[in-house]
């Protein structure tokens, strides 16, 4: 129990340097625009996921990522060319959904289903900021957001299994013999 509260603590400390670092780009300043703000914020989500599926060492985590967000962007693509929707800027003509906050969501969902809630509540608070900023730009309306936030959710829950480290199984070879290896803590 001990050790597994420490990587907690950890992987809490992994995610706050990342954030850290995020809000440190010039993006995310008062005085940038709203728009950049949104830009650098929808990419660091799916880059922070990934991170965590690095430091954990999850291959498996990694590539349920990597089709979930696949997932989230050809369903949100589809989507915009399904529905001919105009954003309330009037800079485009498929603003249903909200790519970024397709994006953003997938990612945050993906941390919170596969790490749990300790990492994935802040995630889904950075995932309703982009959401917020979308709709304070006027790129975007509520419904827009609100769309974008479903489809990146079901994509991740579709995909992503929560990650069990309890339990590991792996191959081995030493060129004479070959077998498998079972890892149980608890």
């Amino acid at each position: 129990m001990l050790r597994r509260n420490l990587r907690y603590k950890g992987d809490l400390r992994f995610i706050t340097i990342v954030l850290v670092a995020a809000f440190s780009n010039p993006a995310c300043y008062a005085d940038s625009g709203k728009d950049e703000q949104a830009d650098a914020l929808m990419l660091l989500l799916p880059a922070t996921a990934y991170l965590l599926t690095v430091n954990k060492e999850d291959t498996d985590g990694a590539w349920a990522l990597t089709k979930s967000l696949g997932l989230s962007a050809v369903s949100t693509l589809a989507l915009n060319s399904l529905i001919d929707k105009d954003s309330p800027n009037g800079s485009s003509r498929h603003a249903f959904p909200s790519g970024h906050t397709a994006i953003a969501f997938s990612s945050a969902a993906f941390i919170q289903r596969r790490y749990g809630r300790r990492l994935g509540i802040p995630a889904c608070l950075v995932a309703s900021y982009v959401g917020w900023l979308r709709v304070e730009t006027d790129d975007h309306d509520a419904a827009d957001v609100l769309g974008g936030m479903a489809v990146g959710i079901l994509s991740s829950y579709l995909l992503t299994k929560p990650f069990d480290d309890n339990v590991s199984v792996a191959a081995w070879s030493d060129g004479k013999s070959a077998g498998l290896k079972l890892q149980i803590q608890w």
